[in-house]
Protein backbone atom coordinates (compact mmCIF):
# COMPACT_ATOMS: atom_id res chain seq x y z
CA UNK A 1 0.00 0.00 0.00
CA UNK A 2 1.09 3.65 -1.07
CA UNK A 3 2.34 5.26 2.13
CA UNK A 4 -0.06 8.26 1.47
CA UNK A 5 -3.36 5.78 1.95
CA UNK A 6 -2.48 4.45 5.37
CA UNK A 7 -3.80 7.01 7.89
CA UNK A 8 -1.18 7.51 10.68
CA UNK A 9 -1.90 9.15 13.56
CA UNK A 10 -0.99 13.06 12.67
CA UNK A 11 -3.16 15.90 12.26
CA UNK A 12 -7.17 16.16 10.99
CA UNK A 13 -7.14 19.49 8.85
CA UNK A 14 -10.93 20.13 9.14
CA UNK A 15 -10.38 23.23 6.98
CA UNK A 16 -9.05 22.76 3.34
CA UNK A 17 -10.03 23.54 0.20
CA UNK A 18 -9.59 21.64 -3.32
CA UNK A 19 -10.11 23.18 -6.25
CA UNK A 20 -10.12 19.81 -8.54
CA UNK A 21 -9.66 20.08 -12.30
CA UNK A 22 -13.85 19.81 -13.07
CA UNK A 23 -14.07 22.41 -10.27
CA UNK A 24 -11.81 24.63 -11.81
CA UNK A 25 -13.49 24.24 -15.28
CA UNK A 26 -16.74 24.50 -13.78
CA UNK A 27 -15.34 28.16 -12.18
CA UNK A 28 -14.38 29.14 -15.33
CA UNK A 29 -17.21 28.19 -17.43
CA UNK A 30 -19.75 30.09 -14.75
CA UNK A 31 -17.36 33.60 -15.01
CA UNK A 32 -15.69 32.92 -11.90
CA UNK A 33 -13.42 36.16 -11.52
CA UNK A 34 -10.62 33.94 -10.40
CA UNK A 35 -9.53 29.94 -9.79
CA UNK A 36 -7.49 28.67 -6.96
CA UNK A 37 -4.38 27.08 -7.86
CA UNK A 38 -4.57 23.36 -6.45
CA UNK A 39 -2.87 19.90 -7.23
CA UNK A 40 -3.15 16.56 -6.02
CA UNK A 41 1.30 16.30 -5.63
CA UNK A 42 1.26 19.54 -3.70
CA UNK A 43 -1.52 18.63 -1.71
CA UNK A 44 0.65 15.60 -0.54
CA UNK A 45 3.33 17.88 -0.14
CA UNK A 46 1.64 20.57 2.44
CA UNK A 47 0.27 17.67 4.11
CA UNK A 48 3.67 15.67 4.32
CA UNK A 49 5.51 19.34 5.65
CA UNK A 50 2.91 19.89 8.83
CA UNK A 51 2.22 16.49 10.10
CA UNK A 52 -1.30 16.22 8.45
CA UNK A 53 -2.44 13.05 7.45
CA UNK A 54 -6.05 13.56 6.37
CA UNK A 55 -7.79 16.52 5.27
CA UNK A 56 -11.68 17.04 5.12
CA UNK A 57 -12.38 18.93 2.39
CA UNK A 58 -14.66 21.65 1.76
CA UNK A 59 -15.57 24.44 -1.01
CA UNK A 60 -17.89 26.88 0.16
CA UNK A 61 -20.11 28.65 -2.73
CA UNK A 62 -21.44 31.98 -2.46
CA UNK A 63 -25.40 32.48 -2.29
CA UNK A 64 -25.03 35.22 -4.99
CA UNK A 65 -23.15 33.32 -7.64
CA UNK A 66 -26.71 31.37 -9.39
CA UNK A 67 -29.05 33.08 -10.91
CA UNK A 68 -31.96 30.30 -10.33
CA UNK A 69 -32.23 26.74 -8.50
CA UNK A 70 -31.47 24.81 -11.38
CA UNK A 71 -28.19 26.45 -11.84
CA UNK A 72 -27.00 26.35 -8.77
CA UNK A 73 -28.07 22.72 -8.36
CA UNK A 74 -25.97 21.90 -11.93
CA UNK A 75 -23.29 23.42 -10.25
CA UNK A 76 -23.02 22.70 -7.14
CA UNK A 77 -23.71 19.00 -7.68
CA UNK A 78 -20.85 18.64 -9.99
CA UNK A 79 -18.35 20.33 -7.57
CA UNK A 80 -19.31 18.19 -4.54
CA UNK A 81 -19.48 14.36 -6.91
CA UNK A 82 -15.70 15.85 -8.08
CA UNK A 83 -14.28 16.01 -4.58
CA UNK A 84 -16.47 13.10 -3.42
CA UNK A 85 -14.59 11.02 -6.51
CA UNK A 86 -11.16 12.67 -4.80
CA UNK A 87 -12.27 11.44 -1.04
CA UNK A 88 -13.24 7.45 -2.92
CA UNK A 89 -10.04 7.08 -4.54
CA UNK A 90 -8.28 8.35 -1.17
CA UNK A 91 -10.89 7.05 1.38
CA UNK A 92 -8.01 7.64 4.42
CA UNK A 93 -6.66 10.94 3.49
CA UNK A 94 -9.41 12.81 2.97
CA UNK A 95 -12.63 13.75 4.22
CA UNK A 96 -15.87 16.10 2.41
CA UNK A 97 -18.01 18.69 3.96
CA UNK A 98 -20.57 18.92 0.98
CA UNK A 99 -21.96 22.24 -0.21
CA UNK A 100 -25.33 23.48 -0.39
CA UNK A 101 -26.72 25.37 -3.29
CA UNK A 102 -28.01 28.42 -1.71
CA UNK A 103 -30.49 30.24 -0.98
CA UNK A 104 -32.65 28.04 -2.96
CA UNK A 105 -34.02 26.40 0.32
CA UNK A 106 -35.68 23.49 -1.83
CA UNK A 107 -33.22 22.94 -3.95
CA UNK A 108 -30.41 22.85 -0.37
CA UNK A 109 -32.94 20.28 1.04
CA UNK A 110 -32.74 18.30 -1.47
CA UNK A 111 -29.51 18.19 -1.92
CA UNK A 112 -28.31 17.69 1.99
CA UNK A 113 -30.18 14.26 1.47
CA UNK A 114 -27.88 13.16 -1.98
CA UNK A 115 -24.95 14.45 -0.11
CA UNK A 116 -25.34 12.94 3.18
CA UNK A 117 -27.04 10.02 1.97
CA UNK A 118 -25.62 9.35 -1.34
CA UNK A 119 -21.91 10.92 -1.51
CA UNK A 120 -21.67 9.69 2.09
CA UNK A 121 -20.32 13.10 3.26
CA UNK A 122 -18.53 14.22 6.66
CA UNK A 123 -21.13 17.09 6.98
CA UNK A 124 -21.56 20.19 4.77
CA UNK A 125 -20.07 23.93 4.39
CA UNK A 126 -22.30 26.91 4.57
CA UNK A 127 -21.78 30.63 4.00
CA UNK A 128 -22.78 33.08 6.76
CA UNK A 129 -25.40 34.74 4.93
CA UNK A 130 -27.53 34.64 1.76
CA UNK A 131 -28.34 38.20 0.58
CA UNK A 132 -28.99 40.34 3.49
CA UNK A 133 -29.85 37.03 5.46
CA UNK A 134 -27.73 35.55 8.12
CA UNK A 135 -27.95 31.82 9.25
CA UNK A 136 -30.64 32.93 12.01
CA UNK A 137 -32.88 34.12 9.56
CA UNK A 138 -36.55 32.51 8.72
CA UNK A 139 -34.77 31.78 5.45
CA UNK A 140 -33.01 29.10 6.73
CA UNK A 141 -35.05 27.48 9.06
CA UNK A 142 -36.39 24.37 6.86
CA UNK A 143 -32.77 23.58 5.95
CA UNK A 144 -31.76 23.69 9.92
CA UNK A 145 -34.41 21.69 10.79
CA UNK A 146 -33.81 18.83 8.32
CA UNK A 147 -29.56 19.27 9.41
CA UNK A 148 -30.99 18.82 12.76
CA UNK A 149 -32.91 15.97 12.47
CA UNK A 150 -29.75 14.60 10.73
CA UNK A 151 -27.01 15.58 13.45
CA UNK A 152 -24.74 17.05 11.12
CA UNK A 153 -21.43 18.57 10.98
CA UNK A 154 -22.01 21.95 9.31
CA UNK A 155 -18.70 24.17 8.68
CA UNK A 156 -19.56 27.89 8.71
CA UNK A 157 -17.37 29.36 6.23
CA UNK A 158 -17.13 32.85 5.40
CA UNK A 159 -17.33 35.31 1.81
CA UNK A 160 -17.43 38.77 1.88
CA UNK A 161 -20.20 40.77 3.83
CA UNK A 162 -23.47 41.82 2.03
CA UNK A 163 -22.42 45.16 0.93
CA UNK A 164 -19.43 44.62 -0.49
CA UNK A 165 -15.55 45.17 -0.06
CA UNK A 166 -14.24 48.22 1.12
CA UNK A 167 -10.80 49.99 -0.31
CA UNK A 168 -9.77 50.11 2.88
CA UNK A 169 -8.99 46.66 3.85
CA UNK A 170 -9.05 43.81 1.65
CA UNK A 171 -11.83 41.26 2.63
CA UNK A 172 -10.04 38.30 3.48
CA UNK A 173 -8.07 40.78 6.15
CA UNK A 174 -11.34 41.50 8.15
CA UNK A 175 -14.44 41.28 6.19
CA UNK A 176 -14.22 37.33 6.64
CA UNK A 177 -13.81 37.30 9.90
CA UNK A 178 -16.90 39.80 10.56
CA UNK A 179 -19.07 37.70 8.28
CA UNK A 180 -18.13 34.57 10.65
CA UNK A 181 -19.00 36.30 14.08
CA UNK A 182 -22.43 38.13 11.94
CA UNK A 183 -23.50 34.59 11.48
CA UNK A 184 -22.83 33.04 14.62
CA UNK A 185 -24.15 36.34 16.64
CA UNK A 186 -27.47 35.84 13.87
CA UNK A 187 -27.64 32.14 15.71
CA UNK A 188 -27.32 33.06 19.02
CA UNK A 189 -29.68 36.08 19.06
CA UNK A 190 -32.47 34.23 16.90
CA UNK A 191 -32.20 30.96 18.90
CA UNK A 192 -31.67 28.64 16.29
CA UNK A 193 -28.80 27.90 18.54
CA UNK A 194 -31.25 26.24 20.93
CA UNK A 195 -33.84 24.99 18.77
CA UNK A 196 -31.27 22.83 16.71
CA UNK A 197 -28.64 21.03 19.12
CA UNK A 198 -28.36 18.37 17.25
CA UNK A 199 -26.01 20.51 14.80
CA UNK A 200 -22.39 20.82 15.55
CA UNK A 201 -21.59 24.14 13.64
CA UNK A 202 -17.56 24.36 13.28
CA UNK A 203 -16.78 28.31 13.01
CA UNK A 204 -14.28 29.11 10.95
CA UNK A 205 -10.82 31.33 11.44
CA UNK A 206 -11.04 30.61 14.92
CA UNK A 207 -15.01 31.84 15.35
CA UNK A 208 -13.94 35.46 13.75
CA UNK A 209 -13.70 38.29 16.37
CA UNK A 210 -16.59 35.96 18.16
CA UNK A 211 -14.44 34.74 20.88
CA UNK A 212 -12.15 38.07 20.92
CA UNK A 213 -15.29 39.48 21.30
CA UNK A 214 -17.28 38.11 23.70
CA UNK A 215 -17.01 39.72 26.95
CA UNK A 216 -18.43 42.97 24.74
CA UNK A 217 -20.66 40.65 23.36
CA UNK A 218 -21.94 39.23 26.73
CA UNK A 219 -22.23 42.80 28.54
CA UNK A 220 -23.91 44.83 25.89
CA UNK A 221 -26.36 41.92 24.64
CA UNK A 222 -27.59 41.71 28.36
CA UNK A 223 -27.73 45.56 29.06
CA UNK A 224 -29.71 46.31 25.75
CA UNK A 225 -30.91 43.39 23.72
CA UNK A 226 -32.25 41.19 26.54
CA UNK A 227 -29.64 38.23 26.15
CA UNK A 228 -29.92 36.15 29.15
CA UNK A 229 -27.30 35.71 32.07
CA UNK A 230 -25.78 32.73 30.44
CA UNK A 231 -26.56 33.35 26.74
CA UNK A 232 -23.33 33.86 25.26
CA UNK A 233 -21.01 31.28 27.26
CA UNK A 234 -23.73 28.64 26.51
CA UNK A 235 -23.37 29.74 22.80
CA UNK A 236 -20.03 29.88 22.67
CA UNK A 237 -19.51 26.20 24.56
CA UNK A 238 -21.87 24.98 21.66
CA UNK A 239 -19.59 26.11 18.58
CA UNK A 240 -16.60 24.54 17.24
CA UNK A 241 -13.78 26.23 15.91
CA UNK A 242 -10.99 25.83 13.65
CA UNK A 243 -7.49 27.06 13.64
CA UNK A 244 -7.28 27.91 9.87
CA UNK A 245 -5.16 31.07 9.61
CA UNK A 246 -5.63 31.62 13.68
CA UNK A 247 -2.59 30.29 15.30
CA UNK A 248 -1.18 31.80 17.53
CA UNK A 249 -2.37 34.91 17.78
CA UNK A 250 -5.85 33.78 18.53
CA UNK A 251 -4.95 30.71 20.82
CA UNK A 252 -4.92 32.76 24.33
CA UNK A 253 -8.95 34.73 23.37
CA UNK A 254 -10.34 31.41 22.25
CA UNK A 255 -8.71 29.13 24.74
CA UNK A 256 -10.44 31.62 27.57
CA UNK A 257 -13.45 31.45 25.56
CA UNK A 258 -13.83 28.02 25.31
CA UNK A 259 -12.40 24.47 26.54
CA UNK A 260 -9.67 22.45 24.50
CA UNK A 261 -12.43 20.20 23.40
CA UNK A 262 -14.03 22.71 20.85
CA UNK A 263 -11.08 23.30 19.31
CA UNK A 264 -9.76 21.78 15.34
CA UNK A 265 -6.59 21.88 13.40
CA UNK A 266 -7.34 23.77 10.11
CA UNK A 267 -5.19 25.34 7.81
CA UNK A 268 -7.40 26.90 4.56
CA UNK A 269 -4.87 25.24 1.89
CA UNK A 270 -5.13 26.00 -1.13
CA UNK A 271 -6.47 29.23 -0.03
CA UNK A 272 -3.73 30.07 1.93
CA UNK A 273 -0.43 29.34 0.24
CA UNK A 274 1.57 26.29 1.48
CA UNK A 275 3.88 28.89 3.87
CA UNK A 276 1.00 29.84 5.59
CA UNK A 277 -0.15 26.48 6.43
CA UNK A 278 3.60 25.73 7.81
CA UNK A 279 3.76 29.51 9.99
CA UNK A 280 0.28 28.15 11.46
CA UNK A 281 0.84 25.11 12.47
CA UNK A 282 4.51 25.93 13.98
CA UNK A 283 2.13 28.62 15.99
CA UNK A 284 -0.07 26.20 17.44
CA UNK A 285 2.84 23.69 18.01
CA UNK A 286 5.26 26.29 19.72
CA UNK A 287 2.31 28.16 21.66
CA UNK A 288 2.72 28.49 25.56
CA UNK A 289 0.96 26.83 28.17
CA UNK A 290 -0.66 24.03 25.28
CA UNK A 291 0.42 20.86 26.77
CA UNK A 292 0.29 17.32 25.15
CA UNK A 293 -3.09 16.37 25.59
CA UNK A 294 -4.54 19.40 24.39
CA UNK A 295 -2.49 19.46 21.41
CA UNK A 296 -3.48 15.92 21.08
CA UNK A 297 -6.92 17.00 21.07
CA UNK A 298 -6.57 19.93 18.84
CA UNK A 299 -4.58 17.84 15.66
CA UNK A 300 -6.72 14.80 16.25
CA UNK A 301 -9.25 13.74 18.63
CA UNK A 302 -11.54 16.06 18.51
CA UNK A 303 -12.35 16.06 14.42
CA UNK A 304 -12.74 12.01 15.30
CA UNK A 305 -15.00 12.47 17.98
CA UNK A 306 -16.86 14.75 15.71
CA UNK A 307 -16.53 13.36 12.69
CA UNK A 308 -17.67 9.44 13.02
CA UNK A 309 -18.14 8.76 9.47
CA UNK A 310 -14.50 9.55 8.99
CA UNK A 311 -13.17 7.89 12.41
CA UNK A 312 -14.54 4.50 10.72
CA UNK A 313 -12.98 4.83 7.29
CA UNK A 314 -9.89 5.28 9.31
CA UNK A 315 -10.46 2.52 11.60
CA UNK A 316 -10.75 4.04 14.98
CA UNK A 317 -13.85 4.09 17.17
CA UNK A 318 -14.53 7.73 18.12
CA UNK A 319 -13.27 9.42 20.85
CA UNK A 320 -15.37 9.14 23.83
Amino acid sequence: MDARETGRAGRIDVHCHAIVPRIAELMRESGAPFVLPWSLDETWQVMEANGIDVGVLSNPIPGDFFESPSQATRFTRTANEAVAELVRDHPRRFGLLAALPMPFVDAALEHVAYVLDDLGADGVVLVPHAGEAYLGDTLFEPLLEELDRRQAVVLVHPMTPPGGAVNAAPPALADFLLDTTRGAISLITSGALDRYPGISFVLAHAGGFLPYAASRIDILGRTFYRFNQDQVARALHRFYYDLALAAPAALPSLLAAVPADRILYGTDWCAAPSEAVRDCSRGLDQAPGMDGLTHRMINRDNALRLLPRLAGRLGFAPVP
